[in-house]
């Protein structure tokens, strides 16, 4: 163990941010084990209302928030030290890794010890303790010190580097980042105007101005999630099939469409909400479409490059399928990964339709799209990305290969099931969080069906997770196993040689992102506040 700690301090940030990760996932992947047992009629297991609402709310923050900060902080730092072959600030990196570390905990013990039932929005008038928004401030704050750090470190890359094109994983990284940073601005705003005053002062707040800053957040936060994941696609998959990427191009416009229109599109969320006018609506709409469109390019720039390795291995007009390494975990698990992401991005069109959001709006239909997105897209992708980073960052074999090589397939048969049918108990009208979903005996017989097979597939990708986790950390321990057939986390498969080009031009699309920002935000803010607030007190420790 003593030799996690050892070697360049650029691999220790990493070390130390995959791991903390992986402990996240697990005690989230819990949380979310008790909540699915405890709100499936009939179930033996059952918790308490309070603890219910507690679990949910470790749930949402330690996977949706923590887990992928994490992740995506140490898989940054390893990526563009071994890319852009150019010293990193350290000093950033420390403030950083100090910053987000003690904000967790802050953080974490605010919900662990039932002072946070405020569920992942934390929507006002519901009032955590005050280290559960400070915790929150200190991990935005804390990350964003290692967004300036690949930023200085880029510009030092592109100073040496005057005319090459900028790698395609190291554009995305780039997007990555600055995605996150538009999104987190907003939300700073919302902790340090509505929910520190609300915390320490008992001060009353204006629910819908509290809103409409949590989604000024909120969905961009899903494109910080996404963005890493595609970026593993686009980095790792032709690697491991020794071709290149269909298309640069495409990649790269699919990562300036996400920069520009991933933040002005958060009022998509708030489509039943009074006060906003419908028009915003439905620019935010509209917008949220074109955005959609980055996504449908990724997919097809991947299922390209899979056509073009399966031919180049001598498949036909099908057979290029069978020929590709589906038994190497890292591949298959990706691309099951990418095909689930096309199902969350179906649901997602639904769940931004301005008539079709009124029928699914607060159902269980957001539980089963939101776990085929952030649930598969993003996490078997980091999960399964993570066999390769045993053994270049920690230096481990992977234990149980074998077990491995079923993880992914086991994770996409039981979420296909589990969302499925929480989606259908959704079109049935059952409802999201919350705790009893019998009603005291007066919920409709459909919905105990669904609720009962959806929880048969959260156990089958529970124990899919479970595997995973158990895996990693015997392998950390251990360190007998198998090693990994992988590719080295090198430069990309792909020829260097192009000159810089407009796509290159990360400046411009910073320059077009914050003038659609200020166009989609700031009639909304304005009649927000020129319209008056209706201020009400807060509720103690949320649900």
């Amino acid at each position: 163990m003593r030799d996690i700690f050892k070697g360049s301090f650029e691999d220790i940030f990493s070390r130390i941010n995959i791991g903390f990760a992986i402990i996240l996932l697990a005690l989230g992947g819990l949380f979310g084990v008790l909540q699915l047992l405890s709100r499936t009629p009939g179930s033996p297991i059952k918790v308490s209302a309070a603890t219910y609402y507690q679990i949910l709310t470790g749930h949402g923050v330690f996977l949706a928030v923590a887990f992928t900060l994490f992740f995506i902080m140490g898989l940054t730092v390893f990526m563009s030290t071994r890319i852009l072959k150019v010293d990193i600030n350290r000093l950033l990196l420390k403030i950083s890794l100090c910053m987000t570390l003690l904000g967790a905990v802050l953080a974490a013990v605010s919900i662990l010890t039932g002072k946070a039932r405020v569920l992942y929005t934390f929507y006002a008038p519901m009032k955590a303790h005050p280290f559960f928004y400070i915790g929150a401030a200190l991990l935005i704050l804390g990350s964003w010190f290692t967004a300036f750090a690949l930023f200085l470190q880029y510009l030092k890359w592109r100073k040496q580097n005057p005319d090459r094109e900028i790698p395609v994983p190291i554009f995305g990284l780039l997007a990555t980042w600055i995605v996150w940073i538009e999104a987190t601005i907003p939300v700073v705003i919302d902790v340090l105007k509505v929910y520190l005053p609300m915390a320490l002062l008992g001060a009353s707040v204006d629910v819908l101005e509290a809103r409409t800053w949590f989604w000024f957040f909120g969905h961009p936060l899903v494109y910080f999630w996404l963005l890493p994941a595609i970026t593993l696609w686009y980095y790792l998959i032709p690697k491991r099939l020794g071709v290149e990427l269909f298309s640069k191009k495409m990649a790269k416009i699919a990562f300036i469409l996400f920069i520009i229109y991933s933040t002005p599109i958060g009022l998509h969320h708030q489509l039943v909400d009074p006060g906003v006018d419908a028009r915003l609506k439905y620019l935010h709409t509209v917008l949220t479409l074109i955005v959609g469109s980055a996504s449908m390019l990724t997919a097809f720039n991947i299922l390209a490059t899979l056509e073009r390795a399966g031919r180049k291995a001598g498949g036909g007009f099908f057979g290029w399928i069978i020929k590709l390494p589906w038994r190497d975990p890292i591949f298959s698990g990706m691309i099951l990964a990418l095909i689930a992401f096309g199902f969350g991005g179906i649901t997602g069109i639904i769940n931004t339709s301005y008539q079709l959001n009124n029928v699914v709006h607060n159902t269980s239909w957001i539980v089963g799209h939101f776990h085929t997105t952030v649930g598969t897209a993003v996490a078997l992708t980091f999960m399964v990305a993570s066999y390769g980073l045993l053994t270049e960052l920690f230096n481990r074999k992977v234990i149980a290969y074998s077990l491995a090589r079923i993880h992914p397939y086991l994770w996409v048969i039981g979420i296909f099931i589990f969302s499925m049918n929480y989606a259908l108990a959704g079109l049935a009208g059952a409802p999201r969080r919350t705790y009893d979903l019998t009603f005291g005996g007066m919920a409709p017989e459909i919905w105990y069906t669904y609720l009962k097979a959806g929880a048969v597939g959260g156990v089958i990708f529970a124990l899919a997770g479970a595997i995973f986790v158990l895996i990693f950390i015997l392998s950390i321990l251990v360190n007998k196993g198998e090693e990994v057939r992988i590719f080295k986390f090198g430069n990309p498969h792909e020829n260097l040689n192009e000159k810089h080009s407009v796509i290159d031009n990360i400046k411009l699309w910073i320059v077009v992102a914050v003038i659609l920002i200020i166009l989609g935000y700031s009639i909304p803010l304005y009649q927000l506040y020129s319209q008056g607030l209706s201020l009400v007190p807060p509720v103690a420790k949320g649900l």
